[in-house]
């Protein structure tokens, strides 16, 4: 039986992260250079935060703020001031990964698309705007306005109440980290598809495995999706 919703991660699954870039931007805006050392000190601290959001010890705002508390008076600015600049780099700089438009437009209309998202909700819902993505989508789930991030499975059982008569085994969740998209989905139920973007060698316990975005139309519950 095919699928009748297929949900979707956003940050490198439907669409580029350019943090790297974005930062620099950011901080060049307040003449300062990053340099190999601050990019390296801010990618751990943001690594660890995020995992610290991911399993609900912080909220949103704290890592906003706490992610850029060292680079911020550096820049002789506040943290959040900081972030909000480091977002708007981001919105500028960012694209649909390849493929995504075209697998995008072929499902619409033939299953159910949804979006569940732990990125912040501002920057998310202008990427998926400005790009004009958000014509396939039925509906996206922002964990900063849920209150509940991936991987907690309630985030995913809300999703469920936005899709009419469908049952959790009927809906496949893809996503290209394996501790937020692929156990939340796995915990609720859902069917996952880990989007391995970055083509590593790991061992993950998914229904399917992809590395190029096109291969989604090849699973053996969404071709029957497209025979018709």
């Amino acid at each position: 039986m095919a699928y009748q919703y297929i949900l979707f991660d956003l940050d490198d699954t439907l669409f580029d992260f350019p943090a790297d870039q974005a930062l620099a931007l950011a901080l060049q805006h307040y003449s300062v250079t990053l340099t190999a050392e601050l990019l390296a000190d801010y990618q751990a601290l943001n690594h660890a935060l995020w995992q610290q959001y991911n399993v609900g010890e912080i909220d949103a705002q704290t890592l906003k703020a706490a992610r850029f508390s060292v680079l911020a008076p550096l820049a002789g600015t506040d943290p959040l001031t900081l972030n909000a600049r480091f977002l708007q780099e981001i919105l500028a700089c960012s694209q649909p990964l390849r493929g995504v438009e075209q697998t995008l437009s072929r499902l619409h209309g033939r299953v159910g698309l949804g979006i569940i998202t732990n990125g912040f909700a501002d920057v998310q819902r202008a990427r998926l705007n400005r790009s004009r993505l958000d014509r396939y989508f039925d509906f996206m789930l922002i964990s900063e306005e849920e209150g509940v991030p991936k991987p907690d499975p309630r985030i995913f059982l809300s999703a469920l109440t936005r899709m009419p008569d469908v049952s959790a085994e009927d809906v496949l969740m893809v996503g290209d980290n394996p501790g937020t998209d692929v156990a939340g989905a796995t915990a609720a139920g859902m069917d996952s598809c880990w989007f391995n973007l970055r083509h590593q060698r790991i061992a993950v316990q998914a229904t399917h495995v992809i590395e190029e975005f096109e291969q989604l139309l090849g699973l053996p519950r969404i071709r029957p999706l497209l025979a018709s």
